[in-house]
Order: C-alpha cells, then sequence, then structure tokens
C-alpha cells in the first residue's frame, strides 16, 4: 500500500464524528483525511462547526501529509530552530496542532486532522482516529 484509499478515508471521517458525540459532547468539528501525495481524499464539516474550520482542516492534514510529522511536531521544530513557515515554500502549511500522519512500514500513507475543538482536543481527537486506521490497515 503506497497511500490510503477513498474507502480508508471514508472510514476515518465517520470515526471522528463519532469521538465528536461520544467523547466531545457533540460539540462542532471538521476533518479532513489527504492522500501521500498531501491532497484531499475526503472532508467533512459538522453542522454549526466555525467556517474557518473548513481551510485551517485540510491545511492540517495537507502539512502533516506533505512532512510525514503530526503539525504539533511542525510547531515545535519552528519553536526550537526558530524557523519562519514561509521557509518551507508552501503557503498551505500550517503549525496548528490537529494534524496527523498516517505512518505505515516506515511510509507515510497520508494524513487525517481535525479542527473546530481546542489545539490539545484537535491533536488528542486526531490521533485517535489514526491510531484506528492503523489498526484496519495492519490487518
Amino acid at each position: 500500500m503506497t497511500t490510503l484509499t477513498l474507502g480508508q478515508a471514508l472510514r476515518a471521517v465517520t470515526c471522528a464524528l463519532e469521538l465528536a458525540e461520544t467523547r466531545y459532547a457533540n460539540r462542532p468539528l471538521s476533518v479532513a483525511v489527504y492522500d501521500a501525495n498531501g491532497e484531499l481524499l475526503s472532508f467533512a464539516r459538522m453542522d454549526n462547526a466555525k467556517l474557518l474550520t473548513i481551510e485551517l482542516t485540510q491545511r492540517k492534514a495537507r502539512t502533516s501529509s506533505r512532512l510525514g510529522c503530526t503539525t504539533q511536531a511542525f510547531l515545535q521544530r519552528l519553536q526550537k530552530e526558530q524557523l519562519d513557515i514561509s521557509y518551507f515554500a508552501d503557503p498551505r502549511f500550517t503549525a496548528l496542532p490537529g494534524g496527523i500522519p498516517i505512518l505505515h512500514q516506515g511510509k507515510c500513507l497520508g494524513a487525517v486532522a481535525v479542527g473546530g475543538l481546542s489545539a490539545q482536543e484537535d491533536h488528542d481527537a486526531a490521533l485517535s482516529v489514526a491510531e484506528i486506521l492503523l489498526k484496519e490497515i495492519a490487518q
């Protein structure tokens, strides 16, 4: 396998929406899934999720997929090395927490991102979705 499939992306979206209901008291969020090339596979925005989450959540997934690291780790790198995000030459990158790469057998298959909760909750929710997806992929 070299990239996530549409079926896997749709399951990840469903999983994130279920997490919103069960873990986050139905607080509205957006979820994006990108493939190994950093391109959109699937996206959903819950009713009443903030409009800015449309763009930001997709940017989180793109960044994670293209760099193969979490957006939280990317933020830490920018801070530690005192880098400007423009150094990476992609105007759609973001360092907002909530983007998680799907790493399997040493390769990045894509990424999942969540937006609309707190920064830590976005990260935790996306991590939960990524872990569930990875279990399915490993079977």
